[in-house]
């Protein structure tokens, strides 16, 4: 076959490749075979012309520093426009995939100041239940008990931190006056009882 038809030939199906690697996943086969064909381009190109028409051999190899960068460029223009290539390239991630924990930690600090129950052992880690919702949390330098007291006092990341409930933290106040008016009514219960009062 004429050199030069392999020449243009060879070029082509080089062309074509560049295109075939960006889009068919080869582990770089293809990119091997792209390379083959291009050098047997230009090997073929130097038959046909390097002592016939110099000129013409030189402009050849001047124009591939063109047409293979505006290939690949063309390709990969190709590819970010089309859907197989927004298969193939992974898209930018928005400000809310970026910081994707900035809603969930506002609603763990909305439990902040609430009290809960440790699930497991929390060495410094484990599980709590805070308003029948279990949650990740880390105890605040104790080591705390199964089936404890907790309250939350802080966020960290997307857990919540935890100290063992006090004493000084009841469910709900604890009222005396209905023992002291007992005591009174007792009191002057005895009083009408005594007849020496």
């Amino acid at each position: 076959m004429d050199p030069q038809v392999l020449a243009i030939v060879l070029l082509l199906a080089g062309l074509a490749l560049i295109f075939a690697e960006l889009f068919v996943p080869s582990g770089g086969i293809i990119a091997v075979a792209c390379v083959m064909c291009l050098a047997g381009s230009i090997y073929f190109a130097h038959r046909a012309w390097s002592t016939s028409n110099p000129i013409l051999f030189w402009v050849y190899l001047s124009s591939l520093l063109f047409i293979i960068p505006g290939t690949l460029y063309g390709a990969f223009q190709l590819l970010t426009r089309t859907s197989l290539g927004n298969r193939v390239l992974l898209q930018a991630p928005t400000s809310e995939e970026v910081t994707p924990y900035q809603h969930e930690v506002a609603r763990l600090r909305g439990y902040i100041g609430q009290h809960g129950k440790a699930l497991s052992l929390m060495t410094p880690g484990g599980m709590v239940i805070v308003d029948g919702e279990r949650l990740h949390a880390v105890a605040r330098s104790i080591m705390i008990e199964a089936g404890a007291d907790v309250t939350v006092i802080g966020v960290d990341g997307t857990r919540i931190i935890v100290q063992p409930r006090t004493a000084e933290e009841p469910d709900q106040p604890i009222a005396d006056d209905s023992s002291a008016s007992g005591d009174s009514s007792d009191s002057g219960e005895i009083d009408r009882l005594n007849p020496f009062g």
